[in-house]
């Protein structure tokens, strides 16, 4: 075989079969920890000529045959990456010629078949996960939380947290996975389902975040959602508290006691299907009648209402302090 590596000019005039044994025999070469220099070379000169082949069978035929080969020319392995997806995925999921630098870099720019590919490797790093937590799509980020081997540190748990708010399906994927910490468990029982909270809850010992008389801990796990949820993502948050039973009359209070008032709006707006500028303007101009109407709507019991009005006050005054001119 010695002759099929001697010079990249010996691919000339051969064909598709010939091609495919010898992208194989490179592999073997290139995958080889004794190699000699010479022949390495050589190896990696008809490597570069393959990797352009315009026959794909060949350019497939070389990836899998150099996906397990521990050093490679750059511009070979970049170019396999950014080849088609029958080419670049069975070297992506399996390849270790990249740092995390390039993997950060490669996340960017390759197809979406193979961020997926790159999801289901079994040699991951976390800033790997990371970036696919940080930059793949649904598809992508399922197949990352379904990886095993995925490492789901804080950090990359945070970012799947923030970015999949609306795929409760997804985040309860998550929440079965084993190992996660204290932290990431408490934060995920604010954002799932009912099922998977429960689940949570015996697993890591978190009674406190999902049984509803502990209302003090779970505003705790709840509120740090709050502070980190903006803009129209508040809505969905509000409508899936309400679906899971967690945004009660009690909740509502302790976010206007600590300040949240942006959520308190669209949170009364979810509950009481008042427009949300109508119960904006009420809530930061409107009267004591008109605030015990939306209350009321949102189904906040009367016992409760002068509470409510109190804790108002109070954040209305924050308000001014910070908008002097916010008032009519």
């Amino acid at each position: 075989m010695a002759r099929d590596v001697r010079t990249a000019d010996f691919l000339d005039g051969e064909g598709e079969e010939t091609r495919l044994r010898i992208a194989r025999r490179v592999g073997e070469m290139l995958s080889a920890d004794d190699l000699p220099a010479a022949e390495r070379l050589a190896a990696e000169a008809l490597a570069r000529d393959l990797v352009g082949d315009v026959i794909e069978s060949v350019r497939r035929e070389l990836s899998k045959a150099i996906r397990h080969a521990r050093y490679l020319p750059r511009e070979i392995a970049l170019k396999i990456a950014h080849d088609v997806d029958s080419v670049a995925c069975p070297f992506l999921e399996a390849t270790e010629v990249f740092s995390d630098p390039d993997w950060r870099q490669l996340v960017l720019t390759i197809s979406r078949g193979a961020k997926v590919a790159a999801a289901r490797r079994r040699s991951m790093s976390e800033g790997l996960a990371l970036a696919l937590a940080e930059t793949g799509d649904t598809l992508v980020t399922e197949t990352l939380v379904e990886n095993l081997d995925a490492p789901m540190t804080s950090p990359v748990c945070h970012s799947l947290i923030e970015r999949c708010t609306e795929s409760v399906w997804l985040l309860d994927k998550l929440a079965a996975r084993d190992g996660l910490k204290a932290e990431i468990a408490s934060k995920l029982c604010s954002v799932v389902s009912a099922a998977a909270r429960d689940k949570l809850s015996r697993i890591y010992d978190l009674t406190d975040f999902t049984d509803p008389i502990g209302v003090e801990a779970e505003f705790a796990s709840l509120s740090r959602l709050v502070r980190e949820t903006s803009g129209p993502r508040l809505v969905a948050l509000a409508q899936r508290l309400v679906r899971d039973g967690m945004l009660t009359p009690i909740f509502l209070l302790q976010v206007i006691r600590q300040g949240s008032i942006e959520f308190f709006e669209v949170a009364l707006s979810v509950l009481s299907s008042v427009r949300v500028d109508r119960v904006q303007s009420t809530i930061r101009h409107g009267d004591r009648a008109s605030m015990s109407d939306i209350l009321d709507l949102a189904g906040v019991p009367s016992t409760l209402q002068k509470d409510f009005w109190a804790a108002l006050e109070l954040a209305r005054t924050r308000l001014r302090s910070i908008e002097p001119d916010s008032s009519p």
